[in-house]
Parts: C-alpha cells; structure tokens; sequence
C-alpha cells in the first residue's frame, strides 16, 4: 500500500488531525467507507480507508502524491456510513490541498480540474435525460466529450396559467422538508459542491419549484437524480430547509408516480458507473504528470 515511509511520523499524523478533524485514530479497518465510495464501486481506484490509514500513520509524504485524491466526488458518503464517525473525505480535503500548497504547478492545473468536475456535472445531466428517456446509452469517448462540453437549456418553463394544483404527496414532501420557509437567500447553492450551471443542478432552484407546486415539472427533471446526497445544503441553511431530504422525497414521487418507469434506477446506476470509468482517466490525464513530480 505505501512507497517511500518506512515508519510512521507521529508529528505528520497529528498536522492532519489537527487540520483535517477526521479523527483518524478511531478508524478500525472495517471497510464501510470503501464499500459506499460510488468511485471505489464503480472503478476500485479509490479507497477512503487507505486515505485514513495513511493519515493515522503519517505517511503524508506518500498520501498527497497519490493521483486517487482528485478522484473524491466530495459526496461525503463514507463520513456518513462510518460506524465510529471517522471522516475520510475530510482527510481528501487536507490532502488535495496540502498538494495544492506545495506544488505551484498543481495550483495553474486545479482550475482545469474544477472546470473537469463542473462539466462532469454537464455529463451527467445528459446521461439521466437518456435514462429517462428509456435509453441504456453507449458511452463512447466521443459521445463523453461531447456531453461534456454541450451546456444545458436553462430551467426556463413556461408557466402555464392554470390551476396549479399539486397532489397530497407532494405537499406532504414539501412540508417535511420546511420548504415554504425558504426565503431563497441561495446559501444551499452556494455551499452545493456540484451547483456550477443552474441549468445542470441547483438545490434552490428545485426548492422555489416545489413552493410553486410545479409537481410534473420538477419529478421529471433530471436534475433531481443528480443529487450526491452530500447534505451540504441542509446544513447550511439557517431556515432548516432539508434540502436533501426534499431531493430524496421527489426521486421516490417520481418512481411511485410512474413519472420515472422502475428500471430508469438500474439505468442510471450502470451509466454513472461508465461515467467515472471516464472521470478518472481524464483526471489521471490532467493531474497525473503534476503530482508524480511533486517530489522529485
């Protein structure tokens, strides 16, 4: 698992833990971030247990070399599957930008990986209107780069004067989330790790749709899927919106209301999964060159 440490360096272990608040040390090896990783199960080219392990022993020097610490997605799943409430996607954050500070070059290359991750966002997009459509796409390169760099029609829809009427459901959904007290102040799309393109995703915008009952315009958006469940959004809101959890209850409305047939899951699961095949290689061709001549 690791390169050039020899012993473990109790003064690297405890800057990370001091920076990092993962609490590292109660980390038992039992795998469960891993098994939640959507890269690790997609590609197996990420393992936020070894991040951890290498962060409890102080291999530092070894830990931000690695290429696999710009594949995180930031979806903070393996924080929230921990059993002992280690937070490994908080060890990543360190490490990208303890990478970032000490290579100068890495620093010019980050700007392009974010406009990477921001037009991934694109990609997927596209991916979950064929899903929804019915389709299992073929991801060829080609197909990929172009996803990649066609945006996405602006949420422009055409409010029909009619009787907006939304069904129990979806007001109970909207209730349990305290949507109506959104005051639309943009904090959840602000701190949103994947809201780049308001078009693409963007947890204010799917709110102010379900305070105006749009039911059938919002269940079948694909934005709604885009979702990494990361709860940034409900954090930060001082109103006590649940961001999240309004995303999740309309992804259940759409699949119980036929607005989304049952296999679109199994679709979309598979075409993700293709999708961060993808991701990783183009990271490992913007990113690769700088990170193994950090030390050099």
């Amino acid at each position: 698992m690791f390169s050039s440490s020899d012993t473990p360096d109790p003064a690297a272990r405890e800057r990370i833990e001091r920076t990092a608040h993962a609490d590292v040390h109660l980390c038992w090896t039992c795998s469960t971030c891993d098994s939640e990783c959507p890269i690790f199960r997609a590609t197996g080219r990420l393992r936020p247990q070894k991040m951890v392990r290498m962060a409890s022993l102080g291999f530092l020097e070894d830990a931000v070399a690695l290429p696999e610490i710009w594949y995180c997605l930031t979806c903070k799943r393996c924080n929230q599957t921990c059993p002992n409430r280690v937070k490994p996607a908080a060890v990543i954050r360190f490490l990208r930008q303890e990478s970032v500070r000490r290579d100068p070059s890495l620093r010019e290359r980050f700007s392009l990986y974010r406009d990477l991750f921001a037009r991934l966002q694109r990609a997927r997009w596209h991916a979950a209107a064929r899903c929804l459509d019915g389709e299992t796409p073929e991801i060829s390169h080609a197909l990929w780069q172009q996803w990649l760099d066609t945006p996405v029609e602006g949420n422009r829809e055409e409010i029909a004067l009619r009787d907006i009427s939304p069904s129990i459901d979806f007001k109970e959904a909207a209730g349990a989330s305290c949507t109506t007290a959104c005051f639309n102040c943009s904090e959840c799309s602000n701190t949103c790790p994947i809201c780049f393109e308001r078009a693409v995703f963007d947890p204010q915008w799917i709110i102010r749709m379900v305070i105006m009952g749009l039911e059938h315009e919002v269940l079948a958006s694909p934005s709604i899927w885009l979702c990494i469940g990361c709860e940034r959004c409900t954090d930060a809101c001082g109103e006590k919106v649940d961001g999240r959890l309004i995303i999740q209850r309309l992804q259940e409305l759409a699949l119980k209301k036929g607005v989304v047939d049952r296999g679109f899951l199994f679709r979309w699961k598979g075409t993700q999964e293709t999708m961060y095949h993808l991701f990783t290689e183009e990271i490992d061709r913007l990113m690769r060159v700088s990170v193994e001549t950090q030390h050099r």
